[in-house]
């Protein structure tokens, strides 16, 4: 042993992911009014708190907080493709900073973990990008036109869904 502790929290680089994922959840949240758009913004201000103090509940309620922003978003009358990119946004910005937590927790906040986090969120952006697209082309092209409440529901199944894999 070294004798030198390991500081059991996140780098400084890793706010910088979960932070750019909620704004760009909140600037999609501007579409369906400055409510959504606000509270998406308290979320992700949450969420960076609870990275920067290493703490997972406090994550965990942030990525809520800023999903029910998008919510808001979406019964404001939002666009479809603005409520799925904002969905998606909430979602890796919250997985992004549950992971920058774990990797801190694990290596300490002197490891170099941009690159790992970088990657995690680059694919959670990804296949959330691919869902939306997906759902967005099957309610575009199914066989009726579904109203918006039928995405929304479809939307916060898929929250839970991430939310219950995670676990």
């Amino acid at each position: 042993m070294s004798g030198t502790e390991i500081t059991r929290r996140p780098g400084g680089r890793s706010l910088l992911v979960s932070g750019v994922a909620g704004a760009t959840a909140a600037a999609t949240g501007l579409a369906g009014g400055v409510t959504g758009a606000g509270v998406t913004a308290l979320g992700t201000l949450v969420l960076l708190a609870g990275v920067r103090t290493a703490n997972h509940r406090v994550v965990d309620v942030g990525g809520l907080l800023a999903f029910v922003g998008v919510v808001f978003a979406a019964l404001g009358n939002a666009a479809e493709p603005a409520v799925l990119v904002g969905t998606a946004a909430s979602v890796v910005a919250w997985d992004a900073g549950g992971n920058a937590v774990s990797l801190g927790e694990q290596l300490g906040a002197q490891a170099d973990t941009a690159r790992a986090e970088t990657l995690h969120a680059a694919t959670g952006a990804l296949v959330g990008l691919v869902s939306a697209g997906i759902g967005l082309t099957l309610f575009e092209v199914g066989p009726t036109r579904q109203p918006v409440t039928t995405l929304f529901v479809l939307l916060v199944a898929a929250a839970l869904l991430v939310v219950a894999l995670n676990r």
